[in-house]
């Protein structure tokens, strides 16, 4: 219970943060938005990152995997350095080759390593980007015991004003 309001607490303070940017988004859409998220986490029994935790972790060189759940075109436009793209879908639906663009199960368990005690940390586009939750799911499921989404993804970092990598020429 304490993890569950924890993590919607965390939750509505770091909804409250990004959403006070020059875009307005109601109360009720902001509501919404914190509720989703609740539910995910509850479901999915992961943990969430600031994207300040994650530049801190990144700064002081914390050995983690970190996993882009955009589709390849996104991630090729901005991503954040060290990320290692795996396109996942918005909507987890518990099968494998629905959630996922394209991509075996061993290949992505290759690219999370055989140490199920390694931190994970996963995003996609922002808050309404489900892709960084269908991550998240598939992660833990693979029995991965410490993973982490950072709701606000790509969109949190660069409106933090952290340095994106880019592969277009």
């Amino acid at each position: 219970m304490k993890k569950t309001l924890l993590a919607l607490a965390v939750t509505a303070l770091f909804a409250s943060q990004v959403f006070a940017e020059p875009q307005t988004y109601k109360e009720s859409e902001i509501e919404e938005i914190v509720m989703k998220i609740h539910h995910d986490v509850d479901q999915g029994g992961y943990e969430l990152l600031s994207v300040t935790d994650l530049k801190k972790m990144i700064d002081s060189k914390e050995n983690f995997v970190l996993i882009d759940a955009h589709p390849q075109i996104q991630f090729n436009e901005a991503y954040i350095a060290g990320a290692t793209n795996f396109e996942f879908q918005g909507k987890f639906t518990r099968n494998w080759k629905d959630d996922v663009a394209d991509g075996s199960e061993d290949a992505y368990k290759a690219l999370l390593g055989n140490n199920l005690s390694k931190k994970v940390v996963i995003y996609c586009g922002g808050n309404k980007c489900g892709r960084s939750n269908t991550a998240a799911m598939w992660t833990k499921e693979f029995g991965y015991h410490h993973v982490y989404r950072v709701t606000s993804g790509i969109k949190g970092w660069q409106d933090a004003g952290f340095p994106v990598e880019s592969a277009k020429k």
